[in-house]
């Protein structure tokens, strides 16, 4: 009897292990005929192999993802505050299908992210399987916004479905953050803008290696948000002297180098960062300095260094130029830019105000004038006064949209329109505020009569994907129509260098013309197309900061 079940029981065994090869089977060859076997999806880069997965688009197209790929060796140890460094080869194929972490700094959104020093990472993500020997796709180089302190360019903050119809490959990428990317002693020691070189760094990856995605490298577009916009234009910034240009157009969405995010006093600011870290400390050698930085923890450093986030204008190399002045010389690349803004810009900010402080800015109307305008103290009152006529016929108290819209167009709006005035007469500049309030943005709901509506980074939401909200069901139409939009445009510039190249019906046939200096037209995105000229107050605000100005024009 004992002999008879172990013989049914081996049998069923067997008939378990023969319905499980079946099976196996079965999908091993769904999985071959599907292309879905994620060991097809292998690019053999200079430093070893990736592993790479697919996805699927918002039409429900493959779309081949390579997540986390390094593009730089980790800035860890005596690497941490120093120039990028090339990333060292490989064994074995390095999984590439997942993000796990972000750039130093407060807080990650998602609980799957840790927030790593040990983050120099770069994604990619093509329409076309890489090796397929399809030609070259236009190419999106995404450098991502939040004030040189914040966000990251993970798949969770930037998820390309959206793009992905549009036939063009996806790069978006990780740089150093904060004191990591920013502490400088304005010498060799502690090189100035680390976090643009990392930058840098990760333009010359994509050039060399973009062809192995079905990237054409001589078509790649540089997009930025926020201080990522700040960053596309400081990489436009001198001429191009290297043999092979890095990028052929940009666009840039709230943010220009002539709005100024810079630190003031960076050599002051490392050496009481070492201080703070070292009670002992009391050389003025910038080489103690690096040592006490480098051997200090990454939450350590973090936390006393906090000061070091904005970038500096450097004695020479491709960030040494002030922004204004060389837009004012002539001394940029002249490639085409689609640039622009949202209907308000500061938003936010006029809502966390309080009376006390509007009260402050009437009382002193010198302070509607960054200090980084250089005036003499008598005509910084005298023009602050009537810059406060053009926003308000009573008092910021009393008139908190006029205080909205000062806000933003110093902050933000000003400085774009004056870069877009001073490159129009030698670039094709396509010039837009994005006015279209809707769910899909996130903006605030409550109103502040007779400002805009759409706040800082609302625009982001039409162009990728948000992970934690992605039911494009559950939001309005005119929302899903404006993100349709959105991406046909921004898509259409970066495959044609022109957001419409011919009539559209997506578009209602609208055509998009460049800007010039002499009316500055712009068109407002809003559920309908138009154009209209000189936004805002900058034609009135204009007049008064260029009649009091002086040198050095490094900020507007």
């Amino acid at each position: 009897s004992q002999c008879h079940n172990f013989i049914v029981s081996m049998c069923n065994m067997r008939k378990i292990f023969l319905t499980n090869c079946f099976w196996l089977l079965l999908n091993v060859l769904h999985a071959a005929t599907t292309g879905e076997l994620n060991e097809d999806i292998i690019v053999q880069l200079k430093e070893g192999k990736i592993r790479g997965h697919i996805l699927k688009s918002e039409n429900g197209n493959d779309y081949y993802a390579f997540q986390e790929i390094p593009y730089a060796a980790p800035p860890v140890g005596e690497n941490r505050l120093q120039l990028p460094k090339k990333v060292q080869p490989w064994n074995g194929i390095l999984d590439t299908t997942k993000n796990t972490r972000i750039c130093y700094q407060m807080i990650s959104k998602y609980s799957n992210l840790e927030i790593k020093e040990d983050c120099l990472y770069m994604n990619i993500y093509t329409p076309v399987k890489p090796g397929s020997n399809s030609r070259g796709l236009p190419v999106l180089l995404w450098i991502h916004g939040g004030g040189y302190t914040a966000e990251s360019s993970t798949f969770e903050y930037s998820s390309p479905k959206y793009i992905m119809d549009q036939g063009v490959v996806v790069v978006t990428f990780n740089y150093r953050l904060g004191p990591f990317g920013f502490t400088t002693t304005d010498d060799g020691v502690i090189p100035a803008n680390i976090g643009l070189k990392d930058q840098r760094l990760a333009l010359e990856w994509v050039s060399e290696n973009i062809h192995l995605f079905a990237g054409d490298s001589n078509k790649i577009t540089i997009v930025g948000e926020s201080a990522g916009s700040f960053s596309v234009g400081l990489h436009i910034l001198g001429q191009s002297n290297e043999e092979k240009a890095l990028f052929r157009a940009a666009i840039m969405q709230s943010g220009s180098p002539t709005e100024g995010i810079i630190q003031k006093n960076p050599r002051e600011n490392a050496f009481s960062c070492g201080r703070v870290l070292n009670g002992n400390f009391s050389s003025n050698e910038t080489s103690d300095l690096l040592k006490i930085l480098q051997e200090a923890s990454a939450e350590n450093f973090f936390q006393a260094c906090s000061a070091a986030s904005g970038t500096v204008i450097e004695k020479q190399g491709p960030f040494s130029y002030p922004p204004l002045q060389s837009f004012m010389d002539g001394n940029f690349k002249k490639i085409p830019i689609l640039m622009g803004f949202n209907s308000e810009e500061w938003l936010y900010s006029a809502l966390d105000t309080n009376l006390t402080e509007r009260a402050e800015i009437d009382d002193n109307p010198d302070e509607l004038i960054t200090d980084l305008i250089h005036m003499s103290p008598e005509n910084r009152t005298i023009a602050g006064q009537l810059l406060k006529k053009v926003y308000t016929n009573t008092s910021f108290q009393e008139d908190i949209g006029g205080f909205c819209r000062w806000f933003s167009d110093r902050m933000m709006i000003n400085p774009i329109c004056k870069q877009a005035e001073l490159i129009s007469s030698e670039v094709p500049v396509y010039l837009y505020q994005f006015s279209y309030y809707g769910e899909l943005g996130q903006g605030p709901t409550e109103i502040i009569p007779g400002a805009g509506r759409v706040p800082h980074a609302a625009d982001i939401h039409y162009m990728w994907e948000d992970v934690s909200n992605s039911d494009l069901s559950k939001f309005p139409e005119e929302d899903v129509l404006t993100l349709h939009r959105f991406v046909r445009m921004w898509t259409n510039f970066i495959k044609y260098l022109n957001p419409t190249p011919e009539k559209d019906p997506l578009l209602d046939n609208f055509l998009w013309p460049t800007t010039n200096s002499n009316n500055l037209l712009y068109f407002n995105f809003n559920d309908t197309l138009e154009v209209r000229e000189y936004p805002r107050q900058y034609k009135n605000v204009k007049a008064i900061l260029d009649n009091y100005m002086i040198p050095p024009y490094d900020y507007y």
